[in-house]
């Protein structure tokens, strides 16, 4: 890595950190905006995954009758949602994201607000569902006894999350200003990954000539390592940790190099 690559990486978290209660205010004004003009309001935070996880277990329970030796019922449900409670945060964020810049230019032509924070808040306020998620999933997993002391490794593994859909969506974002296509793009990309991610069914199911749609889908790596933490109650194995850590930093770095080069580009963009 070059020094002028590890520089622009270094002030784009410079500008994160120096900002950070803008950050958390504009979050929240973005997490009320989202829910304002609904009959439920915020309360879609815990509705929405629980409803999400209840509608996918209806399809593998019911219709397919999906099961795995060994698996309670309970033992299933827990091991769907562990997968399903971050591929939300992922659905979430990138859907979201990527209209961030499109939608909010007035905010950064008008007002003293770097752009790069314009992205982030849509990261930050979609990990509120994910979030909520979780706590609906840490009483499932109690009520399923996988409680363990790898628990203590959730806040590293959400940390990494936030930092490669940070990087996802600052090159989403930007890439949406330019190609606007790029949003229904990502909206089919979105809905084809829940169906090829190892959520509702294990890695070994898939035939071996197909294996490489798991071994090169990151969102796989993803979904393995908080189920290590939540319901294996293990350390995820060498092949599953390191191209999580991995994945994580290159997009938060590749994320932050694009945007800083192209941010007077998008800015001037009409």
């Amino acid at each position: 890595m070059s020094t002028g690559v590890f520089r622009e990486i270094l002030e784009t978290t410079s500008i994160l950190a120096k900002n950070r209660r803008i950050l958390v205010a504009t979050t929240r004004v973005e997490l009320a905006k989202r829910y304002s003009g609904s009959i439920l309001g915020m309360l879609w935070v815990p509705l929405f995954p629980v409803l999400f996880l209840s509608v996918y277990l209806f399809v593998y329970l019911v219709i397919f009758k999906m099961k795995f030796p060994g698996y309670s019922q309970l033992d299933y449900v827990v091991y769907v949602f562990c997968g399903l409670v971050p591929y939300i945060g992922f659905m979430e964020s990138v859907n979201s994201g990527c209209h961030a810049i499109k939608q909010n230019i007035h905010l950064v032509k008008n007002v003293m607000l770097p752009i790069e924070l314009v992205p982030v808040r849509y990261v930050l306020s979609s990990m509120v569902a994910q979030l909520v998620g979780m706590g609906v999933l840490l009483l499932l997993v109690a009520l399923n006894g996988s409680l363990s002391l790898h628990l203590t490794w959730l806040p590293i593994l959400m940390i990494l999350q936030i930092a490669f859909l940070v990087g996802l969506v600052w090159i989403l974002a930007g890439l949406a200003v330019v190609v606007p296509d790029i949003s229904y793009f990502v909206n089919l990309m979105t809905l084809l990954l829940v169906f090829i991610s190892p959520i509702g069914f294990k890695p070994d199911m898939v035939p071996s000539g197909l294996s490489f749609m798991v071994d090169m889908n990151p969102i796989y790596y993803m979904l393995e390592v908080f189920r290590y933490s939540l319901f294996y109650g293990g350390f995820p194995p060498l092949h599953i940790g390191l191209p999580y850590v991995l994945m994580c930093l290159v997009s938060f770095g590749l994320g932050a190099v694009f945007f800083r080069r192209f941010r007077n580009i998008l800015v001037d963009y009409e």
